[in-house]
């Protein structure tokens, strides 16, 4: 407290009244150019005051710094005692001559401890993480390291006092860098190191190897461990430069055919010094860059074989003298093993490496008798390919867009394959339920001598036994992974898998249940084989040709981090090569002179339970009402009765929640839309889709919207009708235009789509093809698809068969839907609320 301190004599000890200040003075130095002269000026701050230190200031106490001013008693912060050597000489001059000298001796050590101003000098902060960098150098036939940490551009050197700033100067200028030192994260790298067969030094960041540690077992083991880590090593060159065998290696393999595999053996020499096979590859495998010869001498891998034949060594499986690879492997060992000095290969590698990398080669297959209707020209390639694969026991992956025909032409493949006699077991074929009934149309169109079972519905028998009875299989991927143990003992001839990013995610429960399933041949089909990730090409070869991409950590390192994090483009490069022969992809545009102007294709779902209980209760409803009112009143009579329940019922097959507020269930319509926009989304198509009902055209964009994906709106209250159609028709990452049918059904021009969805097709057809007229018209230079969804079992089917039976019916409902009841009979009406 201030005024109870006095100084004085032994004899009168209050001769003076001091003054205690409760808080410390700061020490601050100044470094101004005057005339041409470096001057540097010590200050004492105590708040807000300057003490001048020339004017008597006596040091009372050292340690801590303790200063008399006047009356004034003050302690002065002054960290390493730098500051006091400075109050008996509190104003210097630097000689133009020392300048050089002072900068590099004397202002480094105190600016670290005592803040620095002036316009002299000028600073750059560094407040950064550090890297930890180990300096290998030789002494004798030891060798010691040195530990440093990078700190952006910057180097410091390990201390153990542990300073929490260190300054350095830019050599030849009066800029200074002052570095936060990350203590905790220094002494943590500086712990790790003693794990990796080092001793601590007596310098501070010095280490020496452990007496019981070999130099080449350091190198071969720890420093890759280190780098591993995280640590920068460096030097690493001169610690082998008297051990190495400066012989460049050289590699010949042998490649042997087995059954459905290939061994790969080889010699490499280092001079007169052989070394085996099976020492490189375990290097190469774990990136070090040394092997130990029989010599007791350092061979070194030429960098080039890292990236050239880790691959080789991490797909192929090890055996005594070399490594064996799969059939599938054959254009990686011809990739491979190409830049070797030597490679010698038996006949039968060389006949399949032929006609595996050379497509011409394909041997047209007829086509077979029982197939109805004709395949176009790319069609026929694609069965041709499917043939190929299926000679060569590869499994393959039909990837050409959606609407091009892939379920055509895989069911061309199983005919075939029945008429010839390979198939002597059921094929089995897993798709999302909503496609359940469209394999079994297309099957029954196309190919009719297809004995085909459906396997999905919740009374389905499980008898493997009755596989035998049938030659499709279908079912979905739900009921795949609950019947696993059903369906993996039986001996498919086939496996197919539609929409195959079903299984897109590798550790998903779908995934690892068709990786179960063990059928002689397996195929894929879907037009995104690749939508987010590149692990979804890997759990789909997963399936496919299992091993051809190696375990999942080792793809996920050498292709999915490589790719997707550190954008390599030759590990892009090298995947594309090792799956292109087991991938077949043609586009719209690729195939657009053989198809149609438009193609229609009437896409079938079927309801959930949720959705089932809602349709039933609301059809008996308008169904014991309308009868009623007919035999009553008459036809004519009920005929906005009949409407109101039409409409009611199509609401029902679009979604519950547009009838019922509370409904909380699934929509089947829903999910087959958002699969289909899903995939036109990831292919980079363009599509229009149309709905009578605003309501669902919001639930939809609710749906859009979770998922981050944009679209264009119109209907009766949009008024800037013609800034949505400009933005869509010239925005090609806007993928999607939602139109209410009667707002958008005319007068627009919207050639940019290419795909066209009719949610709920409308009763009049020719208003159908008038809203499919709006990118289908003059102008429009791709072929359009048309898709109508329809509810199968439901109302909307029933309108579907009813104008099939009366084509004069269909003429009477171009005008609007209620001429369509004009000509509805009792009959008519039972049928379509059955």
């Amino acid at each position: 407290a201030d005024n109870i301190l006095f100084r004085g004599t032994e004899a009168d000890p209050l001769q003076r009244l001091l003054h205690v200040s409760r808080q410390p003075a700061l020490p601050e130095i100044s470094l101004e150019r005057e005339n041409g002269q470096l001057r540097l000026r010590a200050h004492a701050l105590l708040g807000e005051k300057s003490l001048p230190l020339s004017e008597g200031l006596e040091i009372i106490c050292k340690e801590p710094l303790w200063v008399l001013h006047d009356s004034h008693l003050v302690e002065v912060d002054d960290p390493g005692g730098a500051f006091q050597h400075f109050i008996r000489h509190p104003d210097l001059e630097i000689p133009p001559a020392e300048e050089e000298r002072f900068f590099e001796k004397n202002l480094l050590p105190l600016a670290e401890r005592i803040p620095l101003k002036g316009d002299v000098v000028s600073w750059e902060e560094v407040d950064v993480e550090p890297t930890p960098r180990l300096y290998l150098t030789e002494v004798e036939e030891d060798f010691k390291a040195e530990l440093r940490f990078a700190y952006s551009d910057h180097e410091v050197t390990y201390d153990r006092a542990h300073p929490d700033v260190t300054v350095l100067r830019v050599p030849k200028s009066a800029r200074l860098v002052r570095i936060q030192r990350r203590a905790v994260q220094e002494e943590d790298w500086w712990r790790e190191l003693s794990k990796h067969g080092l001793k601590r030094g007596a310098e501070g960041g010095e280490f020496l190897l452990r007496a019981r540690v070999d130099p080449v077992d350091f190198l071969f083991k720890h420093i890759p461990k280190l780098a591993e880590l995280g640590f920068e090593v460096y030097g690493e060159e001169a610690l082998t430069s008297a051990r190495v065998n400066r012989n460049r290696p050289t590699v010949s393999f042998s490649i042997s055919s087995g059954i459905d595999w290939f061994d790969v053996t080889g010699v490499v020499n280092f001079g007169e010094i052989q070394a085996p096979l099976t020492d490189v590859r375990k290097a190469v495998r774990r990136r070090e860059k040394y092997i130990k010869l029989a010599d007791g001498t350092i061979g070194e891998i030429p960098k080039e074989w890292l990236e050239q034949y880790r691959y080789l060594f991490a797909l192929g499986e090890e055996t005594d003298d070399g490594v064996r690879l799969q059939e599938h492997h054959v254009t990686l060992l011809d990739q491979l093993l190409g830049e070797a000095d030597r490679v010698q290969a038996d006949e039968e590698f060389q006949r399949r490496k032929r006609r595996l990398a050379d497509f011409s080669s394909i041997v047209p297959t007829p086509l077979p008798s029982g197939l109805v209707g004709e395949l176009r020209p790319y069609q026929k390639s694609g069965y041709d390919w499917l043939h190929f694969l299926h000679e060569y026991g590869f499994g393959g992956c039909l990837a050409d867009d959606m609407g091009i025909g892939k379920t055509l032409q895989a069911l061309a493949l199983l005919l075939s394959h029945k008429e010839s006699g390979h198939a002597q077991k059921a094929s089995l074929i897993v798709m999302p339920r909503s496609l359940l009934f469209n394999w079994e149309r297309e099957a029954a169109r196309f190919t009719p001598g297809l004995r085909v079972l459906v396997h999905a519905d919740g009374a389905r028998e499980k008898e493997a036994e009755r596989f035998d009875e049938a030659d499709l299989v279908l079912t979905t991927y739900g009921v795949m992974l609950r019947d696993i143990e059903l369906l993996r003992n039986y001996p498919f001839h086939y496996v197919i898998l539609d929409e195959s990013q079903a299984i897109k995610n590798p550790v998903a429960l779908t995934s690892k249940a068709a990786r179960l399933l063990k059928p002689d041949h397996r195929l894929v089909l879907t037009g995104t084989p690749v939508e987010n990730s590149t692990m979804e090409l890997w759990s789909q070869f997963a399936f496919l040709n299992p091993g051809l991409l190696g375990n999942l950590d080792f793809f996920r390192n050498e292709f999915g981090n490589a790719i997707e994090k550190r954008e390599s483009d030759d590990a892009a490069l090298f995947l594309r090569r090792l799956v292109f022969p087991f991938i077949l992809r043609r586009t719209k545009d690729q195939v657009a002179p053989d198809l149609p102007p438009r193609s229609e294709r009437i896409l079938y779902v079927e309801m959930e339970p949720a959705q089932q209980k809602v349709y039933d209760r609301i059809r008996d409803y308008y169904r014991a009402v309308l009868l009623g009112m007919i035999d009553k009143e008459g036809l004519n009579d009920a005929r906005m009765k009949i409407l109101e329940g039409l409409l009611r019922l199509r609401q029902v097959c679009n979604h519950p929640a547009l009838v019922e507020a509370n409904y909380h269930g699934e929509s089947v319509k829903m999910e087959a839309l958002m699969e289909t926009l899903e995939t036109l989304h990831a292919e980079g198509h363009k599509a229009l889709v149309f709905s009578q009902f605003v309501q669902m055209l919001t639930l939809i964009r609710e749906q859009l919207d979770q998922r981050g994906i944009r679209y264009a709106y119109l209907d009766g209250q949009t008024r800037n009708r013609q800034e949505q159609v400009d933005t869509f028709q010239a925005d090609p990452a806007l993928p999607f235009f939602l139109i209410s049918l009667k707002a958008g059904g005319v007068g627009l021009n919207l050639t940019a789509a290419d795909y066209v969805i009719h949610v709920d097709p409308w009763w009049n057809p020719a208003v159908e093809m008038q809203a499919t007229d709006r990118t289908h018209r003059i102008g429009q230079d791709k072929p359009v698809f048309v898709y109508k969804l329809i509810v199968q079992g439901t109302v909307e089917e029933k309108i579907l068969q009813l104008q099939d039976r009366k084509r004069e019916l269909v003429q009477q409902l171009i005008t609007n839907e209620t001429s369509f009841f004009k000509s509805l009979t009792r009959e008519d009406v039972t049928a379509l609320f059955e």
